[in-house]
């Protein structure tokens, strides 16, 4: 039985899109830890910042962090730590022997998304056609993060650039229809080689 991860992943046969005006491509095995932690734990939160030393995102639609991962707010008490796939094991076990005093959940989610990623100059113009978010003001900037739908997909969207660049994290269940949305919705945009 092969075991590999692009053997199993719905996207492992999927084409990227390499084009001046869209991009799309995988970038599904990232590791995604949830983590609840209450506002009012002062003590857990500098904790947490303190490991991973930077502050956790205050504000709905935040996102903070460094070269080696971030995190992004998805609601009172609770974000999403985005690292390597094969840091995230390390990352639990640290956070659980500092965090032993406090009352905390983290939970390993990273099966339960896939990552891809678009960008370039028409990638808002393509997310626009089927996601009601205003852009302009939900995902105007670097850092800055929203869940949402595209069509019928639920996605929590990352904006990591000030250039339109987006890792946009669905169900596995949901990754290919997603895809296969996202390339027919970006055609008109492909320019011809």
């Amino acid at each position: 039985m092969n075991n590999d991860k692009n053997h199993l992943s719905p996207l492992a046969d999927k084409i990227p899109i390499n084009s001046d005006n869209i991009s799309l491509q995988q970038n599904e095995f990232i590791g995604k830890l949830n983590l609840r932690v209450k506002e009012n734990d002062l003590k857990a939160r500098e904790v947490i910042e303190n490991y991973f030393n930077y502050i956790l995102p205050k504000l709905s639609g935040e996102v903070s962090g460094n070269d080696e991962g971030r995190v992004l707010w998805l609601g009172p008490n609770e974000y999403l730590i985005l690292c390597s796939d094969e840091n995230k094991s390390n990352i639990i076990n640290n956070l659980k022997e500092k965090l032993k005093e406090s009352f905390y959940a983290l939970t390993d989610v990273s099966d339960y998304y896939l990552t891809m990623r678009l960008s370039g100059p028409k990638s808002i113009e393509v997310l626009s056609k089927a996601c009601p978010l205003n852009f302009e003001k939900n995902l105007l900037k670097k850092n800055s993060c929203a869940q949402s739908y595209i069509s019928k997909a639920t996605v929590l969207i990352d904006r990591l650039s000030d250039e339109p660049v987006f890792d946009i994290s669905v169900r596995w269940s949901f990754a290919e229809y997603l895809w296969d949305w996202l390339v027919d919705s970006s055609n008109e945009f492909i320019v011809s080689e």
